[in-house]
């Protein structure tokens, strides 16, 4: 190839056959040393086959413990998600990843957008992760002295046992005061803040910590979809920051795929003065600011996607009633096939599930066709081996 491409013919005008696929990796390499351009018709590149990247990553995981590797590996072969949700994911996959399907969405348009809190990660501490981190921060940090409004709310969310325990108010309550406490505060100080929450024992459970919280089942959906070429929001209700430092070393996304709720932003030079009137300089930090801006949940999760993303998805993964304005969203008016999947926390062995939530939600999603998720009866695992619930 390289003598004839000296001899005057470009490589775009050159093709190599071959029998079988095993064989593509001889070609590859042999390619790749001799700086050889190339693009692999009707199959996948070698160090992209699934099983290829799944036994690079034992190897990684072997030599230098690398957690995304863990991660994508942890459940290969499959042990998690039941068989029948599979089929139902697979099934889309395959028909709009087909470029011969009437079905087919291009590579830009394959967007998946996914809830945190009960649908990636979990939120029955009793309650969610972000309100323990708020509470942890303003009863254990020493150098930290809360105004009474701010340590009555966090004494009160350190009390609640059971998410039946926790009161209607809260979640606006909570919000207002999580933007307080931290406000002043550097950006990496407070993505910093989460980082060292992530090492704390999860409340609920033996021998797990709160980094380690999220459903390996659904870990192993997210992974399947980036390996089929989705690009993979997060929409949560939780604070954009604190989910971008969760999610960090456990779901490979970039920063700008996350969506959550928002907090102003402020320089540290900026005083008081309005942010359209200040400018920002070399020696300004950003910092936390005190004032909510959009919580984002319900319609706010369909505003914040329409700005953010300009389009609809076509896939979205959910666990409560808060979910279903962007999942009918998602469906509606939309020119490409979409998919909706709701998680169902049922299982009150290996969780601290509800069944009247879940029966509720089962029953949206019946009216609506939408595909449940039984943490009961179609995953063989949870949060991985050596995880309980406390009793």
């Amino acid at each position: 190839m390289r003598a004839l491409h000296d001899g005057g013919m470009s490589y775009s005008s050159m093709g190599v056959l071959y029998r079988a696929h095993y064989v593509s990796r001889t070609v590859e390499e042999a390619l790749i040393r001799n700086k050889i351009p190339y693009i692999l018709y009707s199959g996948v590149e070698f160090y992209k086959r699934k099983e290829i990247k799944d036994i690079l990553c034992y190897l990684r995981m072997v030599y230098c413990a690398d957690d995304i590797s863990f991660l994508r590996t942890v459940n290969e072969p499959r042990r998690g998600i039941g068989r029948t949700r599979i089929a139902a994911l697979k099934e889309y996959v395959e028909d709009v990843t087909n470029e011969k399907s009437p079905n087919f969405i291009p590579v830009e348009d394959r967007i998946a957008v996914f809830d945190l809190d009960g649908t990636l990660y979990c939120e029955t501490f009793p309650i969610y992760g972000e309100w323990l981190l708020f509470a942890d921060y303003v009863l254990n940090t020493p150098d930290y002295e809360a105004p009474e409004e701010i340590l009555a709310v966090a004494q009160e969310l350190s009390e609640i046992k059971k998410a039946s325990d926790i009161p209607s108010h809260m979640e606006q309550t909570h919000i207002h005061v999580h933007a307080a406490a931290f406000a002043g505060m550097t950006i990496e100080d407070y993505m910093n803040v989460v980082e060292d929450f992530k090492k704390t024992n999860a409340d609920g459970f033996n021998g797990m910590t709160r980094g380690e919280a999220f459903y390996r089942p659904m870990l192993e959906v997210v992974e399947y979809l980036l390996d089929n070429e989705f690009i993979v929001y997060i929409c949560s209700g939780t604070n954009r920051f604190t989910v971008r430092a969760l999610i960090d070393g456990v779901i490979d996304i970039p920063a700008r795929q996350v969506i959550g709720t928002d907090f102003t932003i402020v320089a540290s030079g900026q005083g008081d003065e309005m942010d359209m009137h200040y400018n920002y300089v070399e020696e300004d930090e950003l910092l936390m600011g005190d004032t909510v801006i959009t919580k984002n949940v319900k319609m706010s999760k369909v505003a914040q996607l329409e700005q953010e993303l300009g389009q609809r998805p076509v896939l979205v993964f959910g666990n409560s009633t808060g979910d279903v304005p962007m999942a009918v969203y998602a469906e509606e008016e939309n020119e490409y096939l979409t998919e909706v999947f709701f998680l169902l926390c049922d299982d009150l062995e290996r969780e601290h599930g509800n069944e009247s939530k879940a029966q509720k939600i089962a029953d949206i999603c019946a009216e609506k066709g939408w595909v449940t998720i039984s943490m009961a009866n179609d995953w063989s695992t949870i949060y991985g081996d050596g995880v309980s619930v406390a009793k």
